[in-house]
């Protein structure tokens, strides 16, 4: 390799790594995703309000005797949580996805798909509670999920 050579890659280095206009055209999708987050967040904590209000046992563990109540606010902490792994794979497919929308819906609506399994792991669970937690899962993905993809739909990357 040549100084020149060498240099400029330096420099080509140096400007990429400086320059912030690269990744503004995720800030929209960034912005898009967290405020999706939070819209679930409240429709989570709605929702658990609801059951919660109707008398839908929260009750779970591994026998009758272990089981306790999913704590108040446990909803909105585990929809939280997981929009964080949203919003990180919102990003990565808004960059790199050759079809950011249908990639994310797809995924997206799959691990919904995958996670209404999980109500139905615990060895005791009141069987309207199940029910009660799968649907939540669909409740928040259907607040959630469309409004990050019609954002990665309108993403020019």
């Amino acid at each position: 390799m040549t100084t020149t050579t060498i240099s400029t890659a330096i420099s080509t280095a140096n400007t990429a790594s400086t320059d912030r206009s690269t990744h503004a055209p995720l800030r929209p999708v960034a912005k898009a995703t967290a405020l999706a987050s939070v819209g679930g967040a409240v429709v989570a904590g709605v929702y658990e309000a609801a059951i919660r209000g109707i008398g839908v046992s929260t009750q779970m563990g591994t026998s009758k005797a272990d089981a306790e109540p999913i704590p108040a606010g446990g909803f909105v902490g585990f929809t939280l949580m997981f929009a964080v792994a949203g919003l990180l794979f919102a990003l990565a497919v808004a960059r790199w996805a050759k079809r950011p929308a249908r990639t994310y819906a797809v995924t997206a609506w799959s691990v919904v798909a995958a996670s209404l399994v999980l109500p139905f792991l615990p060895a005791y669970m009141a069987g309207e509670t199940r029910v009660a937690l799968a649907a939540a899962h669909l409740v928040v993905a259907a607040a959630v999920v469309p409004v990050v993809t019609r954002s990665l739909r309108t993403h020019r990357a």
